[in-house]
């Protein structure tokens, strides 16, 4: 019996390639119209802002800068404490902060204004988004708006008059032309999303050695390329950007952020699966779904160009508040800890008595703690950092914060540290339910991740109080209210004959929606078994 022989090189067959643009150009393209009839951006929905807070005058201070801070009005901050001069405080003195409660803003009509918005963004097979990609929009009307895509397929809204034709061009980099969308625009916002047939890859090949189907045994990660012979001894680029890999894990358009959610779940001993859907949960979100790392919680009703109001300090992909942000920072074994540390901004300093001395203990010597180095020579505590207004006020941009703080606070827009931190501080609330002597060790990834989502919403104490069924009916609403408006909360109270079912049954509903981890598995599962949804409810019973 005669076999073929199997072909083997031994010697490069080609010469590299360098390539960047879509492999196997073609123009036809897919075009997703997402008219917003009324937009609700996702920056303006919040929970509640910090409850009352006391804040200690410092020298310098002024009843009108300290109102503004907290955005209050100035007669309100003087009547709610019993302030009859308001140009007469003093250092030292304690001023009480009213609470205030925000919620989503109700649209109301607005007027017509002939116009659209469009916002772009491009995406290739698989959608991942496709950066650096030239493209030209003309109209019928001759008007020709020119822009290249950024790192996560968008261009800059562009604003057309309504019920104009347009076309859109993009150039595959090699000097061709194509037309991939022609469509009538309406009035209002809109959203367009461009798809490629193709995929987009970016490198240099590598020449070919070794035996037949060496190709096919290569399990490479996501956004590499191999290169290789399939079992004829033909040659093959194998494009690796999405599934298979060894996670077994989907990301689609936030393939962007592959890196932090593999090392977040390196770290943490959690799937990546979970974790992508906790920070897809939590994270506002661009047109077409792509998680918004520069996110903050805006209150675009009383904000105009020359003045932002915030609704709360919360910023970033995972929406840490100030205080938050910081309390991370200074607990020992976080990420935020380490990087602050190796950075020198962190550091064991001793604890000083109100005279600036050190304190010492029995034995004489000096008591240290974790203190954050706000300038060169100044350090501070926690209570301090808080007592001396270095990170309060409904702002993420505090008006007391140093460069150093403001530097540290600004990293809540970097994907890896805002991923990392919420996987931490959702790992540390996992361990405190534990504590608690709830059966945390008996839940898998899938139902951990809810409880996660859950802690991080609600804060730990909330959360608590929620698995245990025992949110007030005041509570309940006001976290309702926050959360969908006052109009949507009424009618779900209406509905369901109460402010405690309602809220529980919309939370439930909302995190059994938002964090299925069907949505973050290949199709072909290859190495891991899907882990079996469980609704909410069920989890809280296997507690």
């Amino acid at each position: 019996m005669t076999t073929k022989p199997v072909p083997f090189f031994e010697k490069p067959q080609n010469k590299p390639t360098t390539y960047d643009g879509l492999l196997g150009w073609s123009s036809d393209w897919k075009c997703y119209l997402d008219p917003e009839e009324k937009p609700v951006p996702l920056d303006d929905i919040e929970s509640l802002s910090p409850g009352q807070e006391s804040i200690t005058v410092k020298r310098g201070d002024t009843l009108g800068q300290i109102a503004r801070e907290y955005h209050c009005p100035v007669d309100e901050l003087a009547d709610y404490n019993n302030i009859s001069k308001i140009d007469l405080i003093y250092p030292g003195q304690v001023i009480n902060i009213p609470q205030r409660r925000y919620m989503l803003s109700e649209v109301s009509g607005e007027k017509s204004t002939n116009e659209c918005l469009l916002s772009f963004t491009f995406g290739d097979l698989i959608e991942k988004p496709i950066a650096g990609l030239k493209v030209k929009i003309t109209t019928i009307l001759g008007d020709v708006y020119e822009s290249v895509t950024d790192g996560i397929g968008r261009i800059e809204d562009v604003v057309i008059t309504a019920d104009t034709e347009i076309s859109v061009f993009v150039s595959s980099g090699l000097g061709k032309i194509k037309e991939v969308a022609n469509f009538m625009v309406q009035e209002g916002k809109v959203g367009v999303l461009l798809s490629s047939p193709k995929v987009r890859v970016k490198g240099k090949s590598a020449a070919l050695t070794g035996p037949a189907e060496n190709i096919e045994s290569k399990k490479e990660e996501v956004n590499t390329i191999s290169i290789g012979r399939d079992r004829e001894g033909k040659p093959r680029l194998q494009v690796n950007h999405m599934c298979p890999n060894r996670y077994d894990l989907m990301l689609g358009k936030n393939v962007i952020y592959w890196n932090q959610v593999i090392r977040a779940s390196e770290r943490s001993g959690i799937i990546p699966q979970s974790i992508a859907a906790v920070i897809s949960a939590e994270a506002a979100k661009y047109p077409g779904g792509v998680w918004k790392p520069t996110s903050v919680c805006k209150d675009s009703a009383n904000s105009t160009e020359d003045v932002t109001v915030y609704k709360s300090s919360a910023a970033g992909m995972t929406q840490f508040l100030n205080g938050t942000w910081m309390t991370e920072t200074l607990k020992e074994g976080t990420y935020l800890f380490e990087k602050a540390t190796n950075l020198g901004l962190v550091a064991d300093k001793p604890v000083l008595n109100k005279d600036g001395q050190d304190v010492k203990n029995k034995s004489g010597e000096v008591i240290y703690e974790k203190k954050f180095q706000v300038s060169p020579d100044t350090w501070k505590n926690f209570h301090e950092l808080k007592a001396e207004r270095y990170i309060t006020g409904i702002t993420p941009y505090p008006a007391h914060a140093t460069s150093e703080v403001q530097t540290w606070l600004n990293l809540r827009f970097n994907p890896e540290y805002a991923i990392m931190a919420a996987v931490d501080y959702g790992v540390a609330n996992l361990a405190a339910l534990k504590n608690d002597g709830y059966n945390i060790d008996g839940l898998n990834d899938a139902e951990k991740a809810k409880i996660i989502y859950l802690t991080h919403h609600l804060g730990l104490a909330n959360a608590r109080r929620f698995i245990k069924n025992e949110i007030t009916e005041e509570s309940a609403w006001e976290l309702l209210k926050a959360q969908i408006g006052l109009k949507s909360a009424a009618a779900k109270v209406e509905d369901y004959g109460g402010n405690i079912i309602a809220h529980r049954v919309w939370l439930t509903n909302f995190i059994d929606k938002h964090l299925n981890l069907n949505n973050y598995y290949c199709p072909e599962m290859i190495y891991h078994a899907k882990l079996i949804d469980v609704n909410l409810t069920q989890v809280i019973h296997n507690l």
